[in-house]
């Protein structure tokens, strides 16, 4: 004779179904196609755009806004003035601990192309918030920020880098000179210390 059994589903934990792997090449994908002067704005609308929240923002050392379209209008612009593209060196994607939002991490090297033939390069950091949708088949970007010093910028200058260079050189040994003479007017001579310690002759 069957026994009828009451069988409770079984669930697993909620993940999302984009593994870091996944998220990791869609990064490289989303930055190399975003900082190439040479790729069109068909191609930022049909890869780029559908994984931009509608409140992203986007932080630079010389600029902060907010909104899609703020940010598009930045995007496509970009690729009116210079030339440039970018070399990703590292790329790093966390997610947070309820899977359901998370951070990438691009360390890059921008290539200005102001002559031909002449790239100067710039480090870059750029990091990613973005939160999962889609029941984690996608995902938006919500934040946006670059990092780069300007003395990377100044260095890269042409005629202007070798300048600078030389007054880097030339600041470094002020800096040590006013270090070494602050340290030799805060050390007092062994003497001075001992006849302060010694008592004074009786009379």
């Amino acid at each position: 004779m069957a026994t009828k059994v009451n069988c409770l589903p079984f669930t697993i934990p909620t993940m999302p179904r984009l593994g870091l792997a996944d998220l990791e090449a869609r990064f490289r994908r989303l930055s190399l196609l975003m900082y190439d002067t040479k790729v069109p704005i068909v191609t930022l609308e049909k890869e780029v755009y559908p994984y931009l929240a509608r409140g992203i923002e986007f932080v630079n050392p010389w600029r902060r806004v907010r909104g899609i379209e703020t940010y598009q209008v930045g995007l496509s612009g970009s690729r009116v003035g210079g030339r440039f593209d970018l070399d990703v060196s590292q790329l790093s994607v966390r997610l947070s601990e309820p899977r359901d939002a998370g951070r990438a991490l691009v360390d890059s090297t921008l290539y200005l192309r102001l002559f031909p033939r002449c790239a100067y390069p710039v480090r870059v950091i750029l990091t990613y918030d973005f939160c999962m949708i889609d029941g984690g088949e996608s995902f938006e970007i919500t934040r946006h920020e670059e990092m780069w010093r300007i003395g990377d910028i100044l260095r890269s200058a042409p005629l202007l880098g070798r300048s600078y260079d030389v007054f880097r050189s030339w600041s470094g040994y002020l800096f040590t000179g006013a270090l070494l003479l602050s340290r030799a007017v805060a050390v007092r001579p062994p003497g001075a210390e001992a006849a302060r310690g010694e008592p004074e002759p009786s009379r």
